[in-house]
């Protein structure tokens, strides 16, 4: 019943070969995936275009006030007057120059604000990218792993039809060659689900099935000192640069505001045209009117833009505090994790393949059963996907101190 079990299980993996090879495989480092991330994302070419949105909104702060023209006839009996004035706004107070540079705040800040969602979306796929690399080796030590157990069962089996073998020891070695390949199963599972989470950042049809990270899964490079990260965090943050050009946004309407009590003339001039019982006659007319800012002089307005600087400003210190703290942290998670990962590689890596070698010289002298020796094979397997999760942990907390400092510490 057993070797009918193993049969069908490797027909599925065959199966599942087979589909697997109908698609075209496309392999893909790191550089590579987020090249094509970069030209073919539809949300990255989303964030990217709110720069001229915000460009194309703030152009309109910087126009003059458009001229007036106006034309009037008046008659009386025989006699008429007809007047063509062209009026226009003179700005005087220097809001204009304020709003300009108000504008061109704004822009600054959505262009900060878009580098940063960018980086974020990168710093996202890149940790795709190394859990479909993680999914992948720890697929492949599953893999080395069956065919160890497919070696011991072919023995057992033909030990047990010549008579010097143990139905039990072969049913044994059945039963976790069976749960193996499930595991397997689990793992391929794994594989795809973190194939489709990478696809997602590229363009739309892309083929899940076809995609394969290749690459190393950690690097040796050295952690730069701490001091050194954080002050590299507050030049390198790019929301952090996007707040402070925000501020200065509002710092200048607020100014621009206070303008309002600066009353701006309306100029007009034009002619006078008279006509009467078939005498005429033209003239010229010059008018000037300066509104007076008795009631709305912009206090409203300054009231407002002064509540959102102080918010501003309070985000600001906030962000900054989150800052400092968040690259400390993970600055921690990074040296934890290496630690941990060095410990299981330096403790476990070479004793592990010792001993499922004395595991199996024990059993074949007949110092040890069975289940000995399938426990020594499973201590192993479960030490290599082991040392390959903290591997991918410890790349993780690197992405995410690269996050957190908002540049690529650790490329």
């Amino acid at each position: 019943m057993f070797a009918c079990m193993g049969r069908t299980f490797f027909l599925i993996f065959a199966l599942l070969g087979a589909a697997v090879s109908g698609a075209v495989a496309e392999e893909l480092t790191e550089a590579e995936a987020l090249r094509r991330f970069s030209e073919e994302s539809p949300r990255a070419r989303a964030v990217r275009s709110r720069v001229p949105v915000v460009r194309a909104e703030t152009r309109a702060w910087n126009l003059l006030p458009n001229p007036t023209v106006t034309g009037l006839r008046e008659s009386v009996n025989r006699s008429s007057d007809e007047f063509f004035t062209v009026a226009q706004r003179i700005p005087l107070s220097g809001r204009r120059g304020l709003l300009r540079r108000a504008g061109d705040a704004a822009v600054d800040a959505a262009r900060e604000q878009s580098e940063h969602l960018i980086f974020q979306l990168r710093a996202d796929l890149r940790l795709a990218f190394y859990s479909l690399l993680a999914a992948q080796e720890q697929r492949d030590v599953l893999h080395n792993s069956l065919g160890e157990l497919q070696e011991v069962v072919r023995i057992l089996q033909e030990r047990e039809r010549q008579g010097e073998g143990s139905t039990f020891d072969r049913l044994r070695a059945e039963r976790e060659l069976a749960n193996t390949v499930t595991t397997r199963i689990q793992a391929d599972g794994r594989v795809a689900q973190a194939q489709a989470q990478l696809a997602a950042f590229f363009r739309l049809g892309a083929e899940p099935g076809s995609l394969t990270a290749r690459g190393p899964l950690t690097h040796q490079g050295q952690l730069p000192p701490l001091d050194e990260l954080l002050e590299q965090t507050f030049h390198n943050r790019s929301d952090y640069r996007a707040e402070q050009r925000r501020l200065e946004r509002l710092q200048l309407e607020r100014r621009a505001a206070e303008r309002l009590r600066i009353p701006e003339p309306l100029v007009s001039a034009g002619t006078k045209t008279f006509r009467s019982s078939g005498f005429s006659d033209v003239g010229y007319t010059l008018g000037v009117s300066v509104p007076l800012p008795i009631f709305n002089r912009g206090q409203v307005e300054v009231a407002r833009l002064r509540a959102s600087t102080q918010r501003t400003e309070s985000l600001l210190q906030g962000l900054r505090v989150e800052m400092e703290a968040g690259t400390k942290a993970v600055y921690a998670a990074v040296q934890f994790r290496r630690r941990m990962a060095e410990q299981h590689t330096s403790q476990l890596g070479a004793r592990t393949q010792q001993l499922a070698d004395i595991a199996q010289l024990a059993y074949q002298e007949g110092e040890m059963g069975i289940l000995e020796l399938l426990d020594a094979y499973r201590v192993g397997l479960l030490a290599r996907l082991r040392s390959v999760e903290l591997l991918e942990a410890v790349r993780k907390a690197e992405i995410e101190l690269d996050r957190a400092v908002g540049q690529e510490v650790m490329p």
